[in-house]
């Protein structure tokens, strides 16, 4: 890892939002929306712009390391009836990533780490949804990066809903660097990567 890789601080969570994954409404499809009252249920489009990706790292003796993928999509389809049912896909255009310094970003950008030269697409795939609390839940998948997929979770929480067919949401998670090969810098640079996703999806 360059000497220089990571030195400033960065905010991230302008447009929080690997993901996405990024998705997971699903959990929801069984509740009303806590704003508005109005089912959600169907399937969701999660359109670029609409959703937040940030992500952070922490680091040994200063502030972390954080950032964003500015270009994110995907679908939800909410089984009312069967909630176990429900999916999500999300796809992340890692060549999107953007953080507060052109030298991290390029590093981030290169083979010791996402290596979009030759993976420039990460993608998220549900395999269970777990309804943990009245408007919140657990989303089992897996995540793809740099040619390798490993399981992962994220934890999803309703934060508002519309009548006009949109719904937000707010989703946490991580997972681990390494398992991905971008093992560049640890153990100074954490192997967490901790996620940070908000946004919307319009019911289509």
């Amino acid at each position: 890892m360059p000497g220089k890789f990571f030195k400033a601080p960065y905010s991230i969570y302008r447009k929080p939002r690997l993901l996405t994954v990024c998705s997971l409404l699903i959990a929801f499809c069984t509740f009303s929306s806590p704003s508005y009252g109005e089912a959600i249920f169907g399937t969701y489009v999660l359109k670029p712009g609409h959703i937040d990706t940030g992500f952070s790292v922490k680091v040994l003796g200063r502030g972390p390391v954080t950032g964003q993928f500015t270009r994110v999509s995907g679908k939800i389809v909410l089984d009312r009836q069967r909630p176990e049912r429900s999916k999500v896909r999300v796809k992340v255009d890692l060549r999107t990533v953007r953080t507060a310094n052109s030298k991290v970003t390029g590093f981030l950008k290169s083979p010791a780490m996402f290596d979009v030269s030759n993976h420039p697409v990460a993608h998220f795939s549900s395999t269970r949804v777990r309804i943990t609390g009245k408007n919140s839940a657990e989303i089992e998948g897996v995540l793809s990066l740099r040619g390798r997929m490993q399981r992962t979770k994220l934890q999803v929480l309703i934060s508002g809903g519309s009548k006009r067919g949109k719904v937000a949401f707010e989703v946490s998670g991580a997972f681990l660097r390494s398992l991905y090969g971008m093992n560049a810098g640890l153990p100074v640079y954490a192997d967490r990567v901790n996620l940070r996703i908000r946004g919307t999806g319009q019911r289509h």
